[in-house]
This record gives C-alpha cells, sequence and structure tokens, in this order.
C-alpha cells in the first residue's frame, strides 16, 4: 500500500502501519480511550502523595502528603500549590478548609503547621504539633514541621531531638543532616549561654547541667570544657576547674588562654609537675611566659622542701632571718666554710634559726650593728642588704677561675650600699627596682644565678 505525500507531488511508497488498516470509526474510538486512560492517570498522580518531593526534597517545609495514600481533598491540593509557589498565607486558607471529617485530613494538618511556621507564628502551633505527635507513629513531614516548630519558638534542644528522629527514619536525605547539624550547634550554643547565666546567678547545679547537656551534643568542642573549667572555678571548686582545663588542653593544646588557665591553677593548688609542663608549652608558644616557666620551676623544686625554708621561698617579702635560712639551705659552702672570726650577734643566739642566723653575721653575709650587736633578724631583707649579701657570696663559693668577670675586680672588703647594688645587677642577680625589699622566689633566682656565674667561669 502507498501513501501519497501531502504537497510533494510524489508518491512515496510507505509500509502501512496496523492502526492504519481499522475503519476511521474504530480509530475514533481508540483515540477516545486512550485520551481516557490519560486523564486518569494524571488525576491518580495528583491525588496521591509522591514519593519523593519534585523540589527542594530534603528542605523545610516537606511535601506534606509524603507517606500518606491519596486520594486529597481539593482543598489539600490546593494548599499544597500553595506551599510549593511560597504563599503561605494561602496555605493554611487552604488546608484550614481541608473537610474535617476526611480520613487523610492529617496532610492538611501538617500542611497548616508548615504554613503556620514560615509565617513566623511557630509559637501558637506547637499544641498542634504535641497532639498529632502523641495520636500515632508520626509521618517523617510531622517530625520536621514540629522540629521547625521548637526550634523557632526558643527550644533548639527538642527540635534537635525531633529532627533526629526524622533521620532515623529517613538517612539518605543530607539536607535533613544539614538542618540537624545548624540545630545541633544551635542547641550547643543556647546551653553555653545558659550555663553561664546561671553560674553568674551562683545557680551552680543548673550551671553544670546545662554545660553537661552542651558537652554531650559537642565531645569534640575544647571550648565547652574550658568553660566548664571556668564554672567549677567560680563556684570554688578548683580541682574539677583544672580537670576541665587539662581536658580542654588535651583537645587544643595550643591555645595560650586555656594553657595559661591551666598552668595558674595548677601552681595554685599545688600540682607543680602540670604546671611546669604547661608554662614551659606556653613559654614555647610566647617566649613572654619564661619567667613564669621559671616561677613554676622554682616552686616545683621547693614543693617539698621543709616548712621553714619552704615558707621563706615562698615569701612574697624576705625577713633577714629567711634570707639566711635559705642561704643555708641552698648553698653547701655556707654551711662548711670556715669562720676565724665574725661578729657575734646578740639577738639571733637563742632562735629557732639561730645556726643560720649566725653563720650568716660571722661570714660577713649579714651585717651587725657594732654599736648594739643586733642583726635584726626580724626586719625585713632590703635590697641593699641583699645585695651585699648576694655579691660577698662569691667570695665563699670560690669560682675556679679565681674572679667574677662582672664584678670586674675581687669583691672589696666594705661595700656601699650603692656599690652593692650596682655590682648585683650588673651580674645579674637582681633587676632594677624599686620595691624596698626582696622577695623569696627573687633571692632564690639570685642564688642560683650566682652559681651558675661561679660554675660557668663567670660567663654571663
Amino acid at each position: 500500500m502507498t501513501r501519497r505525500g501531502a504537497g510533494s507531488g510524489e508518491a512515496r511508497d510507505q509500509p502501512a502501519s496496523p492502526r492504519a488498516l481499522l475503519p476511521r470509526a474504530a480509530r475514533r474510538r481508540d483515540r477516545l480511550t486512550g485520551l481516557l486512560f490519560l486523564s486518569v492517570l494524571l488525576a491518580a498522580g495528583c491525588a496521591t502523595a509522591p514519593q519523593r518531593p519534585v523540589s527542594r526534597r530534603d528542605q523545610f517545609p516537606l511535601d506534606p502528603r509524603e507517606e500518606l495514600m491519596g486520594p486529597f481533598s481539593e482543598e489539600t491540593l490546593r494548599g499544597c500549590a500553595a506551599l510549593t509557589e511560597g504563599n503561605a498565607q494561602a496555605a493554611e486558607a487552604a488546608f484550614a478548609a481541608a473537610p474535617s471529617g476526611d480520613s487523610r485530613r492529617l496532610a492538611a494538618e501538617i500542611g497548616r503547621i508548615e504554613a503556620v511556621i514560615l509565617q513566623g507564628r511557630a509559637a501558637e502551633i506547637l499544641p498542634t504539633c504535641e497532639k498529632l505527635l502523641a495520636a500515632g507513629d508520626p509521618t517523617l513531614p510531622l517530625l520536621v514541621a514540629c522540629a521547625e516548630a521548637r526550634f523557632r519558638s526558643g527550644n533548639a534542644i527538642d527540635g534537635l531531638a525531633l529532627y533526629r528522629r526524622a533521620l532515623a527514619r529517613a538517612p539518605d536525605r543530607p539536607g535533613l543532616g544539614h538542618r540537624a547539624e545548624e540545630l545541633r550547634l544551635a542547641a550547643r550554643d543556647h546551653l553555653l549561654a545558659r550555663a553561664r547565666t546561671s553560674a553568674e546567678a551562683k545557680q551552680w547545679s543548673r550551671s553544670r547541667a546545662a554545660i553537661k547537656e552542651a558537652i554531650a551534643l559537642s565531645p569534640e568542642s575544647a571550648e565547652l570544657r574550658a568553660a566548664a573549667g571556668d564554672i567549677e572555678r567560680e563556684a570554688g571548686e578548683k580541682a574539677a576547674a583544672l580537670l576541665r582545663y587539662r581536658e580542654a588542653v588535651e583537645m587544643e593544646p595550643r591555645n595560650p588562654a586555656v594553657l595559661e588557665k591551666t598552668a595558674k591553677l595548677a601552681l595554685d593548688l599545688g600540682e607543680y609537675a602540670v604546671a611546669v609542663s604547661t608554662f614551659e608549652r606556653l613559654a614555647r608558644i610566647d617566649p613572654s611566659f619564661a619567667p613564669r616557666a621559671a616561677d613554676a620551676r622554682l616552686a616545683f623544686r621547693v614543693a617539698n622542701w621543709p616548712a621553714a625554708e619552704r615558707q621563706a621561698a615562698r615569701a612574697s617579702r624576705l625577713t633577714r632571718a629567711d634570707a639566711a635560712e635559705l642561704l643555708w639551705w641552698m648553698v653547701p659552702e655556707v654551711r662548711e666554710a670556715r669562720v676565724v672570726s665574725g661578729a657575734i650577734a646578740s639577738d639571733a643566739v637563742s632562735r629557732r634559726d639561730s645556726r643560720a642566723v649566725t653563720r650568716a653575721a660571722a661570714l660577713g653575709l649579714l651585717e651587725v650593728d657594732q654599736e648594739t650587736h643586733r642583726v635584726n633578724p626580724d626586719a625585713h631583707l632590703s635590697v641593699p642588704a641583699a645585695a651585699k649579701m648576694l655579691v660577698r657570696l662569691f667570695v665563699i663559693l670560690k669560682p675556679p677561675s679565681g674572679d667574677i668577670p662582672c664584678l670586674q675586680k675581687s669583691v672589696p672588703g666594705s661595700l656601699s650600699n650603692a656599690e652593692a647594688v650596682r655590682l648585683a645587677q650588673g651580674c645579674g642577680l637582681m633587676n632594677k627596682q624599686e620595691s624596698p625589699g626582696v622577695s623569696g622566689p627573687a633571692f632564690l633566682r639570685a642564688l642560683d644565678r650566682a652559681r651558675s656565674l661561679v660554675e660557668g667561669g663567670g660567663v654571663r
């Protein structure tokens, strides 16, 4: 059979289709049947919930019909269309008008929740959420909608809990996972703020509970551990605070602020090994902490000394007797030096520390008043007196080279106050300071410095 191409003027041989062999009436009937079948398919597609929303599948608002069987009322379909177009007000009106007796009313209720939230009235819809969540196994859109309602009404923690239920139901929805992570961080920050507010009000139990919950949400956060340490420190629980600070340092070992808090608190608690290691780590990051590291090492060193020597070493201002006690304890040469002749201090004979004080006086390290024969052991050690003691100590230490280059000459028999201070400062034994007294740590550092100058042949 042949068909003539219209307007071509040529005949073309074409195979006849089976449909072309049918009578014209039969062909018209088949066409009507096909159109009717197509319209039924389209109607069924609009009336049943899609397995996956067409757009923004993982983001709020989800299609409220998801996981529900249709067909749905015309009002519900209008509400879905309005949601898709971004018209939340029209969507709310359409969902609210859905027949109340409809067994598929749940889709309209979920849609109405979403529409109300989108209009900024999340708190208003919470009772509806609670009612529907308690009614049975909630659908994914209901979980997500109520999670958003809780979060947007100020309850990030409960919102996160519902998002996690949603993710357990649909773990293959990355958009929901991203949103849950946003809520996790928001809940963490909310709990941290609550913990700090409670701490300011000295509500320690509430503060601890909030920071504990925040840490549970973000166990990887060094900031939260440090905040927990701050709370314990403010509550007076220094040991618990140090534990939290050390946890923070383990997570973030180069955070200067947390390192400093850890080191200072460890020093305060007598955890000298922790204080030394932490201050030394700080000094490697910031050299300005080197003196603090040296102080920590010194504190570690004196921690097990006898009570009197330990108290003198930590004194904010030494007495003359304290200085003599430290000399006796730290410098074996002072204990072993032979005394040929020396001044006798009458006010040092009956004291507990008389051995140290009388030895310092006999060696000329402490000056005795020639008229009263008193050494005044309980008077504070002045800077000039400390300088004379330190410079004269070189005579007893006897460097191998025979002299100390920083002195530029042998130690004179008599020293003025000004000359003694100048020599002590020139050798690095004392800082240029205006303080009238000398602290125990400063005196110990000076003794260490004198020892290093002697053993190093005077090299500074």
